[in-house]
């Protein structure tokens, strides 16, 4: 008489077997790596905006032709070989942010109160300038912040408008128009502090000087990364002294 399979059998066959053929270590692996292409979807999906970005930065740095207009004209204003001063600069609008390296280019909304709601909805509309910094034009610390990534349900253009912010470089020149005069400023210092930092917003009643933040790393708000910067155009010597602005602290509502 045939034996006749039970269904332990068929588990020693075709579960036993199929275990024993597989190590612990690589179920483990598997295990991994289909938790980590998940993660990364989520992650892409989460920041498509500001990920792509960075893709089309890199490819254009890699394989594109990189303009240097801004760059040429302040050559040419700080050398005196142009006669048109400042007129030579890149046109940009009023109230406005112009970073060449990174091609960020985007309106700015000044006096903005540092609490979670004027931030967040002011922020849909461009980069802010945060109330009681300094404004172009004033000795201090223009104080500017944006967002390097925000929730995909947000409707903004300006999302990720600082995404590519931790490309830019020491030496690299800030453009921003306020009150139809044009500011330049040349990076000097780049870092990351802890959000709860407020030493990048003091100012210092000698010198003038830009500082840009956002999130990072991109997605996170577990820190942030700054870039300051300081003015070189029009002289800053010429920049008028308002005295202590008030009291300032790290912006709320940023992604």
């Amino acid at each position: 008489m045939k034996h006749k399979l039970t269904e332990e059998d068929l588990e020693k066959i075709f579960i036993s077997s199929r275990f024993k053929k597989r190590n612990l270590l690589a179920i483990i692996i598997s295990f991994l790596a289909v938790f980590i292409s998940f993660f990364l979807l989520i992650a892409y999906v989460l920041n498509f905006s500001a990920v792509n970005k960075k893709i089309a930065w890199w490819y254009q740095d890699e394989f594109g032709v990189e303009s240097h207009k801004l760059q040429d004209a302040v050559v040419k204003i700080q050398s005196g070989s142009t006669s048109s001063g400042t007129s030579a600069l890149p046109e940009i609008s009023d109230n406005s942010i112009f970073i060449e390296s990174v091609n960020v280019k985007a309106p700015i909304t000044f006096d903005v109160e540092n609490s979670e709601k004027p931030v967040s909805s002011n922020l849909k509309n461009g980069v802010i300038q945060i109330k009681n910094t300094s404004k172009p034009g004033e000795i201090g610390n223009v104080f500017i912040t944006g967002h390097s990534s925000n929730y995909p349900w947000v409707k903004s253009q300006y999302n990720s408008i600082f995404a590519l912010l931790s490309n830019v470089v020491v030496g690299d020149l800030v453009q921003i128009r306020y009150l139809r005069t044009n500011y330049i400023y040349r990076v000097n210092n780049i870092f990351v502090v802890d959000p709860s930092d407020t030493s990048v917003l003091k100012s210092d009643s000698t010198v003038s000087i830009l500082t840009l933040m956002t999130c990072t790393p991109v997605g996170t708000n577990l820190n942030r990364l700054i870039v300051q910067a300081q003015q070189i155009i029009p002289d800053p010597g010429l920049n008028k002294n308002v005295g202590s602005t008030g009291r300032v602290s790290i912006p709320s509502g940023i992604k």
